[in-house]
């Protein structure tokens, strides 16, 4: 498991912040937890203190920084945007 520092370091490498902007872009900045428009952020599907890929955009997903920060470290029980907004 990462340290805090370490997950800090990983979220403002290049790398991360590009796949950031292209899930946005993929997810139509629409929050896959509570299903509405305006995303900000990106959240980890498999969290990195759980051992979640950081820049793997198979394992981000868009979402609003309340939502996501509401979400914690939960893993989700789908990780299927359009059938299941429920961790």
């Amino acid at each position: 498991m990462p340290s805090r520092p370490e997950i800090a370091r990983l979220r403002n490498t290049r790398r991360y912040k590009q796949a950031r902007r292209n899930v946005l872009a993929r997810d139509h900045y629409m929050c896959w937890i509570c299903g509405r428009p305006g995303a900000d952020t990106a959240d980890h599907v498999v969290p990195l203190a759980q051992g979640g890929d950081p820049t793997s955009e198979m394992n981000l997903r868009a979402a609003h920084r309340s939502c996501n920060s509401r979400r914690q470290d939960n893993q989700p029980t789908s990780t299927d945007v359009h059938t299941s907004r429920r961790w």
